[in-house]
């Protein structure tokens, strides 16, 4: 997991984010899940494979963000795999996630009845569980915050080659749906913390008009982030000088953080870059204008071009430049 993914991910841990990421996406804004109904979830899996040469190995995996939701003694288990790259295979390393965390519970429950010997013969000694015990549901969903829309498969059999099978048969096929959400989807607007800011601004980082347009519309939330919020909105937009001089925004009074003020900085900054790239790209433009009039001998149109600028845009059109 590259530098990105674990900050978004440490970010998204915070019981109060973690709520807020699930009431945006899950319920449109609307508050249904609070942080005091979450508890940390186990993250890592131990399991058996076995290689190349026949033996077993124990292997591991583990989950970027997972919440145990308790509510009137009913239970979810809800976990956020983080991606900034498309991953063809996704569908599938999901599926295992799910499957070990619903292993891992069947498992501890075999185990508590074999230690208290509890279990009937038959069915239940036979299956290592009662007919009447339930398993906490899982759900999982991938936050795709890479550029551009997700590419890959968002389903198991997405990922089978079905051809040659009749419908009925298809249906009975293995599946696995996987819920993955892109930043692009979401409505920024739904969201209650600085999940709020850094959605808005992850949309708009390859438009730096409606990016800046976006932050003096919400300069007074910009003008008072938290520590956290600006570090994270810092490491997945790459500005490592807001980083650097994070203490120079510092609100004394309220111990949080100016982001417009660093944003107007940035700003002034790519006005700057702007220019200079703007005038490189007219002294190609007038190269490339140059070079063909010469080559066609219209020396007395060079002189023009490089004098005055309506004859330039004309002589643009005219090439095609």
């Amino acid at each position: 997991m590259g530098r990105k993914s674990r900050q978004l991910g440490w970010y998204l841990s915070k019981p109060e984010v973690f709520a807020d990421f699930c009431n945006g996406y899950i319920y449109k804004g609307k508050e249904v899940i609070f942080p005091h109904e979450l508890a940390e979830g186990q993250r890592d899996y131990v399991g058996k494979r076995r290689g190349k040469d026949g033996r077993l190995y124990t292997g591991e995996a583990e989950r970027d963000v997972i919440k145990l939701l308790c509510r009137k003694r009913h239970f979810v288990k809800i976990a956020l795999e983080n991606q900034d790259k498309i991953h063809y295979g996704m569908p599938l390393r999901c599926g295992e996630y799910d499957m070990m965390e619903i292993g891992k519970q069947a498992r501890h429950l075999r185990e508590q009845y074999r230690r208290e010997g509890i279990l009937k013969r038959g069915e239940e000694f036979l299956s290592g569980m009662r007919k009447t015990d339930r398993l906490i549901p899982v759900v999982t969903i991938v936050f795709y915050h890479g550029t551009g829309k997700w590419r890959a498969a968002r389903q198991l059999q997405e990922m089978l080659d079905m051809g040659g099978m009749d419908e009925e048969l298809e249906k009975l096929a293995v599946n696995y749906r996987m819920n993955v959400v892109c930043v692009e989807e979401l409505e920024e607007t739904h969201f209650q913390t600085g999940l709020r800011e850094l959605v808005g601004l992850l949309k708009r980082r390859k438009d730096k008009q409606a990016f800046w347009k976006y932050c003096q519309k919400n300069e007074e939330r910009f003008a008072h982030l938290d520590a956290d919020t600006y570090d994270v909105i810092c490491t997945m937009l790459q500005i490592p000088f807001l980083f650097r001089e994070k203490e120079a925004y510092k609100n004394k009074e309220r111990e949080d953080f100016n982001m417009c003020k660093a944003l107007q900085e940035l700003a002034q900054d790519w006005k700057k870059e702007g220019k200079k790239e703007g005038k490189k790209e007219g002294e190609e433009k007038l190269g490339k204008l140059i070079e063909a009039l010469l080559q066609d001998g219209r020396q007395d149109d060079v002189l023009r071009a490089s004098r005055y600028a309506s004859a330039r845009r004309k002589l643009y059109a005219e090439y095609g430049i």
